[in-house]
């Protein structure tokens, strides 16, 4: 924000609130964190009837840009299902079955915890290789943070990447090898998604909102934010 050479005498802000809106926009900014749903079952969902196949994924080592706003260490836990036919598979996760375990997020040489929420359900393409030893996935993801700050609520979002094994803007991910006895590793990656201006509203005053998206770079465009992380899935 820029004040005026003969601005008056009682600042609009007072710097001695400053670390406090450190804090706040730091919280704010940093959206991967506690688990979605408290009712999610990452690690017990059944087959669905129909589904060809269920399975469940370990995600870590991951890492996450917002902007200005950079996390290590991104995880994540999922069950789900594969539904169709040869060439026409898709492979979904409800919003209730998975879960982000809390991240530390770095603005401002400062770390500090947020959380997410899951709009609905992961879903994309899922493509076997010959004598299912191989897996290209691509799942589109619709995700929004509210995160609590100085007694207020504000919100960022919706962030909508696709988790892909192959290529995503600048990132390149790892198609997932194994097999059904030993299970699959493999890599996602995300640089396809824009990250929206945090919106003042009701529950998240202007000044807060204005100072986030500020020190935060926000609004981000497609290719200026990632998400990366390296995986495992077991099957029955």
């Amino acid at each position: 924000m820029l004040i005026p050479a003969s601005c008056p005498s009682r600042p609009l802000v007072k710097w001695h609130w400053i670390p406090e809106l450190a804090l706040a926009l730091a919280s704010l900014v940093a959206p991967f964190a506690t688990a979605s749903p408290a009712s999610a079952s990452a690690t017990t969902c059944a087959k669905p009837t129909g589904a060809v196949t269920s399975f469940h994924a370990a995600f870590a080592n991951g890492t996450m840009s917002l902007g200005s706003a950079k996390a290590v260490g991104l995880s994540a836990k999922a069950c789900g299902a594969v539904t169709g036919k040869t060439g026409a598979m898709v492979l979904t996760v409800q919003p209730g079955d998975i879960k982000f375990p809390a991240v530390s997020v770095k603005l401002l040489f400062i770390s500090l915890p947020s959380t997410i929420t899951v709009g609905a359900p992961l879903s994309g393409p899922f493509k076997p290789g010959p004598g299912s030893t191989s897996a290209k996935v691509s799942l589109k993801a619709n995700l929004s943070a509210s995160v609590k700050v100085l007694g207020y609520s504000c919100v960022i979002g919706p962030l909508t990447p696709t988790l892909t094994t192959g290529k995503s803007g600048s990132l390149q991910g790892a198609t997932f090898t194994g097999s059904q006895k030993n299970g699959f590793t493999g890599k996602v990656v995300a640089n396809d998604f824009a990250v929206p201006v945090v919106q003042s509203s009701a529950t998240c005053p202007w000044l807060i909102a204005k100072l986030s998206n500020v020190f935060a770079g926000l609004p981000v465009a497609p290719g200026g934010a990632a998400i990366s992380m390296e995986g495992s899935i077991t099957t029955p």
